[in-house]
């Protein structure tokens, strides 16, 4: 399913129909009799437990005081925080041995395989029936790293919007003959820029980079049909489709930012200088990689470590990321956080109150104070001020300007982790020149196929 960019009228309005913002649902109180043989309203205390392993701790704690928020509603619901990461695996055996929390929270991709696994609670009733709560403050396709063939099992929550872009250093595009304000337009002239870019210490170690296309929001497979312009599954997800020209070439491109200053040299260099830009010690974040494909959360993550990498923030450009269809603006416009709850849950209603709850502006402004991030939402964009955080604007208006916006649920598949492992070994047998970007794309294609045709044996 391709959705097309909204026009400005179209868009302003979506954003301007704030009506409310998402409340609490209401709790059903259960008569009790008094004394004198009258009634009296009182509700069981109850405790929803809550997994994740997501800015939990210090001072990038978003829940504690989403919590606490909470809590001074004066509910008969508890909250337990259980601040362990979460995994599609561990997920699965948790709820087979009936250990399972009461409320998943995950991100990048969701849980498909096991929506698709029926091991995720569907929601759609719960939220028609859900006082004060109105799902259309998000878009429509905000509502898809959640959904599995046309059932909700998830709510956005927390931080989401627009991804990816390419994000530059524009000192450092100037130094190499660019424009710093348009930064890169197409893969050859990221590739150019990239190997002009490549410095060495005397002992022939790489000490800065260009690109590296495993940094940050690359690291994971469904970032990339949205820049090489072609899916890796076929629209009835049946049929995977890494076997094309599309994917071929762009897995050439990227190795070549691994095999041009030699694989060992990129690697030592992501040792030093991490990945991640949400770490100081990020190679981006330290000007010693020039461009960064990222999301929606950088400008927050810059913010709040410019005391310790003194990157300047005015100095950072961003823009749609370079396209194998040169010139198109392709987004991804829902791959955000999203609260889930297993089907083993025997508080859903109550649940569901805490979820709604992650859905208020209250705590859509709690994160952006903390983390200058939050899910994209129409009553939010009200509530706070982009031009506080530079750079933050341009995610908010990408869906406005996109020629294509992808949703989550055109790539994701029912065996989605197995999917994230086979492409990055792809990518590496590339780099390593073991194989040929044809032959290790055809292998991982025939291996992910014979999966999934095991899953659609199982469901017919």
């Amino acid at each position: 399913m391709r959705k097309q960019g909204f026009s400005r009228r179209e868009f302003l309005s979506l954003a301007g129909a704030t009506g409310g913002a998402a409340l609490l649902a209401a709790c059903q109180p259960v008569a009790q009799d008094t004394a004198d043989g009258g009634k009296e309203t009182a509700m069981e205390p109850v405790t929803v437990s809550v997994q994740s392993g997501w800015q939990t701790s210090g001072d990038g704690d978003i829940w504690t005081p989403c919590i606490e928020l909470f809590d001074e509603k004066g509910t008969h619901i508890s909250i337990e925080m259980i601040r362990i990461h979460v995994s599609p695996e561990d997920t699965m055996t948790a709820v087979a041995g009936g250990t399972a929390p009461d409320v998943y929270h995950r991100y990048i991709g969701g849980f498909a395989e096991l929506m698709a696994r029926g091991v995720m609670l569907p929601l759609d009733d719960l939220i028609a029936n859900a006082p004060d709560f109105d799902p259309d403050i998000y878009l429509g396709s905000q509502w898809d790293n959640g959904r599995w063939d046309g059932v909700t099992y998830g709510i956005p929550a927390l931080e989401g919007g627009s991804m990816p872009a390419i994000c530059w250093h524009k000192h450092l595009i100037e130094e190499v003959g660019g424009d710093p304000e348009v930064g890169p337009r197409s893969w050859p002239e990221m590739l150019e820029w990239s190997r002009m870019l490549l410095q060495y210490d005397d002992d022939g170690n790489l000490t800065q980079a260009g690109f590296d296309p495993k940094d940050a929001y690359g690291f994971t497979v469904i970032a990339w049909p949205v820049v090489f312009d072609e899916n890796y599954i076929s629209e009835d997800k049946r049929t995977f489709t890494f076997d094309t020209e599309a994917w071929a070439e762009g897995l050439d491109i990227i190795a070549q930012f691994y095999t041009d200053p030699g694989v060992e040299k990129m690697l030592a260099l992501r040792d030093q200088w991490g990945y991640w830009s949400g770490y100081p010690s990020s190679g981006f974040n330290n000007a010693k990689r020039a461009m960064v494909m990222d999301g929606n959360w950088l400008p927050g993550m810059l913010r709040s470590m410019v005391e310790v990498t003194g990157v300047e923030l005015e100095s950072i450009g961003y823009g749609f990321h370079p396209n194998l269809n040169e010139g198109n603006k392709a987004i991804d416009f829902g791959t955000g956080h999203t609260l889930f709850m297993p089907r083993s849950t025997q508080v859903a209603e109550d649940a569901l109150t805490f979820m709604i709850h992650m859905t208020s502006v209250e705590v859509g402004l709690i994160e952006f104070e903390i983390r200058a991030a939050a899910m994209w939402s129409k009553p939010l964009l009200d509530a706070i001020d982009l031009s506080s955080v530079p750079g933050l604007q341009w995610f908010f208006d990408a869906p406005l300007e996109a020629d294509r916006l992808w949703s989550p649920s055109e790539f994701l598949t029912p065996v989605q982790s197995q999917c994230e492992n086979l492409w990055a070994r792809a990518f590496e047998e590339v780099t390593v020149g073991v194989k040929s970007p044809e032959d290790a794309l055809f292998d991982i294609n025939n291996e992910l196929q014979q999966s999934l045709d095991e899953y659609w044996e199982t469901q017919s």
